[in-house]
């Protein structure tokens, strides 16, 4: 699964669209309390955030894996997400 297109919203609300039509909306307040995350409290620097397919990301050091976004939405377990995008070798 990979991102298509990830917009700012306001505050710390970004909305999320995949390639496979998954889309919401999703609050990242409790991410800029934490850690290096800290730095995105400057709502200037949040609104700057973007994708390169496989993450949501505001720099090459701030990033968030989309699986777990994707996650997020639609209430499945990794397993189930990775589980489909893996298959095994015929013997």
């Amino acid at each position: 699964m990979k991102v298509q297109e990830v917009t700012y919203l306001s505050d710390y609300t970004i909305s999320i669209k995949f390639e496979d039509g998954v889309s919401g909306t999703i609050q990242l307040n409790d991410l800029v309390e934490k850690g290096i995350f800290k730095v995105l409290q400057d709502k200037s620097l949040f609104a700057k955030v973007y994708t390169n397919g496989y993450s949501i990301a505001w720099s090459n050091e701030l990033e968030i894996d989309a699986t777990a976004i994707y996650s997020d939405l639609t209430g499945k377990h990794f397993g189930e997400i990775l589980g489909s995008t893996f298959t095994h070798a015929a013997n």
